[in-house]
């Protein structure tokens, strides 16, 4: 039983290194450090941002060279869904808010 869940998470570990999730490879490494990529994440990042606070900004992105620069889009497209925060609030249940329920489920008498 134990060696096949060991089996089971080295197969696991070598098929998210394979994708580079775990390990990136040089060129990702590479790619990252251009002057394309870090300005779409800065983009991206931003688009996030105005997006969490005003649902009606418009994105920040250079659209010539989204279209034409390959590290730019993956730039942008990290950087926004790095920067974006949960929509979902943890106070948006029943009775949330920022004084905890000392009785949760009941009601006060």
């Amino acid at each position: 039983m134990k060696l096949c869940r060991l089996t089971l998470v080295v197969l696991a570990a070598v098929s998210l290194a394979g994708c580079g999730i775990l390990m990136p490879t040089a060129r990702d490494r590479a790619a990252k450090n251009t002057p394309g990529f870090k300005a779409g994440y800065s983009d991206g990042c931003a688009s996030a941002t105005i997006q969490d606070t005003n649902y009606r900004a418009d994105q920040v992105r250079d659209e010539n060279l989204y279209k034409t620069d390959k590290h730019y889009r993956a730039g942008w497209a990290s950087g926004f869904s790095n920067c974006r925060t949960n929509r979902t609030h943890p106070m948006s249940g029943p009775g949330a808010g920022p004084i905890p329920d000392n009785q949760p489920g009941g009601h006060p008498n």
